[in-house]
């Protein structure tokens, strides 16, 4: 009897102590708590105290740190070219690096002599496949011209387009034009020549210049021709920027026929000749002048110098004996003046230095009070979800007492 009383009072003691671990399992009593109205109304508001403690820690962390599905699309639309921003390049800090010599720039005419515009094209450009050539700037300074070549390798021939990049004003001239990027340029280009790559070693280039006196129009010329052959002829064109219109100036090249086969019985089409536009005509500034030239002998022989129109209605003999002609030069280039000395570079990078320290500290303050008022923010938050759970857990204890056990609610 001892020891089935033994294990009767052990069984008791264990059912005892396993209902008071039940009882006082707080998952349990959370359960029980929590399904009560009052339980749910405060279940809430942790929630609501969690998601604005969220929210703070959310605003400390950087913009890809943690983001919706929603603004990640938003930022990832794309840019515009003229809503892009070009971060300025920033040489690496470094004290064992020696001094190199700054280059310093500055704007001179860009065809002059008239028509020594030319595009250099080296042998690496065959392995590039796309050069950009050198950008002529309108009067005004408020855009950029310049032209790019493309290689195509199959057929081992060339192609050209000239694009614009408008230039921001609020800088200076020479800043401006340093700072112009290709990746705001405007898409299409204004002036192209055909991209058919038929035709093996044959060449097609797009070379701008000069701008007329008030920058509303630009020449170009475009060189066609075989790389074992030369050039074929070239080809006079007009742009017109109020317009956006572009015309090939053909109506020159028939005058300078049509003149020699009457005058001295010569067929031009029969030799080897080519015209070489020299820009705006500085007594007509709606006329563009070009010299002609015969290729057939040992010299290049002078078939004289010829006036057009930009609308090609008519064409004038300027001159047959005087290579020289007047021609405005009006567009702009950027070229190496110089270099900075070493002392200016020196005091320039101490005065930066200043200002980018002084920067760091505003920008470091600024973010410290950033915090601060999101901290003070989020603590007002949480105070006022306190206070409105205090009330209305007032409200329901004393709805409660005054219904009481048996009341209706």
């Amino acid at each position: 009897m001892r020891s089935e009383e033994k294990s009767f009072f052990i069984k008791a003691f264990l059912a005892i102590l396993i209902c008071q671990i039940f009882s006082y399992n707080p998952s349990f009593a959370q359960r029980a708590k929590v399904s009560t109205p009052e339980g749910e109304y405060k279940y809430q508001r942790k929630v609501l105290k969690t998601l604005e403690i969220e929210k703070y820690k959310r605003s400390l962390l950087p913009q890809s740190g943690f983001m919706t599905t929603e603004e990640y699309e938003n930022l990832s639309k794309d840019v515009t070219n003229a809503d892009r921003v070009v971060p300025e390049y920033k040489a690496p800090k470094d004290i064992k690096m020696k001094y190199i010599p700054q280059p310093t720039y500055k704007l001179v005419r860009y065809n002059d002599p008239p028509g020594s515009a030319e595009l250099l094209l080296q042998r690496r450009f065959k392995f590039d496949r796309q050069v950009n050539g050198g950008a002529i700037t309108s009067p005004n300074k408020d855009i950029l011209v310049y032209p790019v070549v493309y290689y195509y390798v199959c057929n081992q021939c060339t192609a050209g387009d000239l694009f614009v990049i408008p230039l921001d004003k609020t800088l200076s001239d020479v800043d401006r034009i340093s700072r112009a990027n290709v990746v705001k340029k405007i898409p299409e280009p204004i002036l192209s020549t055909p991209k058919e790559i038929s035709e093996k070693f044959t060449f097609r280039t797009m070379t701008p210049i000069d701008f007329s006196p008030d920058g509303s129009k630009l020449v170009a010329k475009e060189k066609i021709g075989n790389v074992n052959d030369g050039i074929w002829k070239t080809n006079l064109w007009v742009y017109d920027f109020n317009t956006k219109q572009a015309k090939n100036l053909f109506e020159v090249r028939d005058a300078i026929r049509y003149y020699w086969k009457n005058q001295e019985g010569l067929v031009l089409d029969e030799k080897r000749w080519d015209i070489t536009p020299l820009g705006f005509d500085a007594n007509d500034p709606e006329r563009i002048v070009v010299s002609a030239y015969g290729y057939t002998g040992k010299a290049p022989k002078f078939l004289g110098n010829w006036s057009v129109d930009y609308k090609g209605e008519r064409t004038m003999l300027l001159s047959l004996f005087d290579a020289k002609a007047e021609v405005s030069v009006n567009g702009f280039k950027l070229v190496q003046s110089g270099v900075v000395e070493p002392k200016v570079v020196r005091s320039e990078e101490k005065k930066q230095d200043k200002v980018i320290k002084k920067d760091k500290k505003a920008v470091k303050h600024e973010k410290k009070l950033d915090k601060k008022q999101k901290k003070q923010t989020l603590k007002k938050n949480l105070k006022e979800i306190k206070k409105e759970e205090v009330t209305a857990v007032k409200q329901y204890k004393k709805h409660i007492n005054a219904t009481g056990p048996t009341g209706l609610n």
